[in-house]
């Protein structure tokens, strides 16, 4: 059952991405995204969609899909020298895609097979030092070992493995990058575990149940593991997690399947790479380096890889205390809530945050935390306004000082007019969880005592009160937004002051 779906998301996305091939006048064979109009050559949708091409071709006895996947594979080698010298080129993600198509082809097409070899040993790595690369760069090197048995390769090797091991902490969760504190979103948290799990798939001998363990324990009731950071909703987390789950042997592939599957469609006819019903030529509250085009590919390439490699390496899950790693999950038969401690390095990943709120009673009701912001991959589309009001908890509000009103200022300058304005900023304040069997409180410790106002999106309606220093202060229902998932109701309250805030949700 869980195989057929899969394989019905499969032909759903070969029948969109094989339609952006295109010849360009130069000969050559290009994938081009629908969107931009353009192969995006630097990045890695290319090399992922014809190894899925040539892949799931090759199991389903498919001759044109696996034509097409050649003629891409052969054209992506013909531009090789011009593509690695293009700015940010993605060396790691498309040396990944070819060492894995290497496997296939050297059993089915021995000449090709060798080309790719002989790319692939004369071909760098990335210098990037994020982590969700470091498995990928691992397995490729891995590779160039077993091709050559030169020493260098392993030692690269083991360089990765020690990088990883650093930025794990001791519940299992896996940093983005080191030193620690700077990065974490669980998207990037699952491309790290799946493609680790693709090495032991290999033969590689690596403990993951600590990891495994934490990643399931953060899955929300609805099945998404991807409401957190900077990766919040996007797809490229889902053919990874529905990889990591089916190799492992786990049951809750089960639920990260259909949750999958509710969405694609939506995705697919939207040229969108996000999980819900926005169109993708509004790029709204994308980052700067997503393409519609890239984003599939990865995808598709995951899923087949999913049922290649089913039940393959089985992984019993750990669970472990404490939370190092700043995630608290809070979690009973009435209610989950997970806060977040934050990171340094993106606004989208700052906290201390509510990154999940749920209630059986009233449903989903908070998943993510801000969005793109300005500065790193943040600037070309975001949103500003809706970005700082998709946080639930305190903003900082400062207003000007009008003079104007004064009657001595008024006297002596009868036509001056004050600019008026406000600065919103978010309060990052410490955040406790307490329960009971019927309610819920969430208190924010504002201990700059700094004037504020509440700021409370929510995506479903709820029975909901709010208390500062005890006494009970009204919420209004002033505006909404669309954040990455779907419309978002803002209440807010008037400009308060105080130290201790409570919201209570009744369960």
């Amino acid at each position: 059952m869980i195989l057929s779906q899969i394989e019905e998301m499969i032909k759903k996305l070969n029948k969109k991405t094989t339609s952006w091939l295109q010849k360009g006048e130069d000969g050559h064979t290009r994938f081009v995204d629908p969107l931009d109009g353009e192969e995006i050559s630097a990045h890695y949708g290319t090399t992922h969609a014809a190894a899925a091409w040539i892949i799931y071709g090759l199991k389903t006895e498919d001759p044109v899909l696996i034509d097409k996947g050649k003629l891409l594979m052969k054209s992506i080698l013909d531009r090789w020298d011009h593509s690695t010298k293009l700015f940010a080129y993605h060396f790691d993600f498309n040396n990944f895609a070819l060492c894995v198509v290497y496997e296939y082809l050297n059993k089915t097409d021995v000449a090709l097979a060798e080309r790719i070899k002989k790319t692939i040993l004369s071909t760098p790595d990335s210098n990037n030092p994020t982590i969700n690369w470091y498995p990928m760069r691992w397995y490729v090197n891995r590779m160039r070992y077993q091709w050559t048995g030169e020493e260098k390769y392993q030692n690269v090797c083991n360089h990765c493995r020690k990088t990883i091991q650093e930025a794990t902490y001791t519940d299992g969760f896996i940093d983005d990058r080191i030193p620690k504190r700077k990065s974490f979103n669980l998207q990037y948290d699952v491309a790290t575990l799946a493609v680790m799990q693709f090495l032991r798939t290999r033969g590689e001998d690596l403990d993951v149940s600590k990891e495994l363990g934490a990643l399931i324990n953060a899955a929300s009731p609805d099945g998404d593991i991807n409401y957190l950071g900077r990766g919040t909703n996007q797809v490229f987390a889902w053919g990874l997690w529905i990889y990591l789950l089916l190799s492992s042997g786990r049951a809750e592939v089960g639920t990260a399947v259909g949750y999958l599957r509710d969405r694609l469609q939506s995705m697919i006819d939207n040229n969108n790479m996000m999980l819900n019903d926005w169109q993708g030529k509004e790029k709204y509250m994308w980052w700067d380096y997503h393409y519609c085009s890239v984003y599939a590919a990865h995808l598709l390439f995951w899923l087949v890889l999913s049922i290649e490699d089913t039940h393959k390496a089985p992984i019993v899950p750990k669970l472990v205390e404490p939370s190092d790693s700043g995630i608290k999950i809070y979690r009973t038969e009435r209610f989950v809530a997970v806060t977040f401690e934050g990171r340094s390095e993106y606004l989208a990943e700052k906290g201390p945050a509510i990154a999940l709120l749920w209630t059986k009673k009233a449903g989903m009701l908070v998943k993510g935390c801000f969005a793109p912001w300005q500065g790193a991959f943040g600037n070309k589309y975001t949103l500003i306004d809706a970005v700082i009001r998709n946080y639930f908890g305190l903003l900082s509000v400062e207003l000007n000082r009008d003079v104007s009103k004064n009657k001595y200022f008024h006297k002596i300058a009868p036509n001056l007019q004050t600019r008026e304005k406000e600065t919103v900023a978010p309060m990052f304040t410490p955040i406790q969880v307490n329960f009971g069997e019927q309610e819920l409180n969430l208190i924010f410790d504002n201990t700059t005592k700094e004037s504020f106002i509440l700021n409370l999106p929510l995506l479903s309606k709820c029975s909901m009160s709010c208390e500062v220093d005890g006494k009970e202060q009204p919420v209004f229902n002033t505006l909404k937004i669309r954040n990455q998932y779907s419309w978002a109701d803002v209440w807010q309250s008037k400009l308060l002051k105080g130290r201790m805030v409570k919201i209570t949700l009744q369960l």
